[in-house]
């Protein structure tokens, strides 16, 4: 199946940096969000779906894909809200449904909890398992390990790395091509975008997780929550816990798939997500 849409090189943010995102399709506005270590192509299985009934949004979080990590970023996952809320208010869209994958499900639980009115509603892939800090944001945080870690992943460490990450993500094996891990190493091919990652990552810390646990049974929005029965970061317990904790959820398992159901299952994850949003 072709991809329906063209990517835009990049769009002017209001903090002065720019988003590289793709817009397509046409319907009622629909944002993705992608995962730690990701980028918007994670989508690229996905949208050919959901671009048949949706306007469909997905771009590079600051610091992933063909986004850069401002030199005066300060925040974190905070700044990740901020960034998504510039992008909307410079399109001009006032309500808008959310699906977030690992690290974009905490961060669509963020941007519900604060803007209640323009969030439709939510779908989480394996979102992030809270309330447990996240293992990367905690090797980072390492006096002497965090420091270094940058210099230590050359070129050739860093395609290991990624290899393994996505290997242990995808149950669809066949997916993991030469292709995928040249984009997925890319974007952390500098000194110094390792050093913007290890950054991001420090700044993830566990007062911030658990202040996104404390907004989940706020969350009126409907949500529907996609778990990968295959995953082989997160248990069950992780989307069972979230599950009991949002008072309007629904949980669906995903046999055959892992970690990121937009690759392993498009299909699946397409009809299950496009009933929920037109319900």
């Amino acid at each position: 199946m072709t991809l329906p849409y063209v990517f835009v090189s990049s769009f002017l943010m209001k903090v002065n940096s720019k988003l590289h995102y793709i817009e397509c399709g046409s319907g009622p506005p629909l944002l993705l969000l992608h995962g730690l270590f990701d980028s918007l192509e994670t989508w690229e299985r996905l949208i050919p779906y959901l671009s048949e009934q949706f306007t469909v949004y997905a771009f590079d979080l600051p610091g992933f894909g063909l986004t850069p990590l401002p030199e005066d970023w300060q925040e974190s996952l905070s700044g990740m809200v901020m960034a998504v809320l510039h992008f909307l208010e410079d399109k001009a869209i006032n309500r808008i449904s959310l699906v977030g994958s690992s690290m974009g499900g905490s961060l669509s639980l963020m941007l519900a909890g604060h803007e209640l009115a323009r969030i439709e509603k939510i779908v989480l892939l394996n979102p992030y398992g809270l309330p447990d800090l996240p293992f990367a944001a905690r090797n980072a945080s390492r006096p002497v390990l965090g420091r270094l870690l940058p210099y230590l992943l050359n070129k050739q460490a860093i395609q290991k790395c990624a290899k393994s990450i996505f290997s242990r993500s995808l149950y669809n094996q066949g997916i993991l091509t030469e292709s995928l891990i040249n984009r997925v190493v890319r974007p952390f091919s500098t000194l110094q975008q390792r050093k913007n990652l290890f950054r991001f990552l420090r700044g993830i810390s566990i007062d911030q997780i658990k202040n996104i646990d404390v907004l989940l049974p706020k969350l009126q929005q409907s949500i529907l929550i996609l778990w990968g029965e295959n995953d082989r970061w997160l248990s069950e317990r992780h989307g069972l816990y979230l599950h009991g904790r949002l008072p309007n959820s629904t949980l669906i398992k995903l046999s055959n798939c892992g970690h990121l159901p937009q690759m392993d299952q498009p299909a699946v994850v397409a009809e299950a997500l496009i009933s929920f949003l037109s319900e």
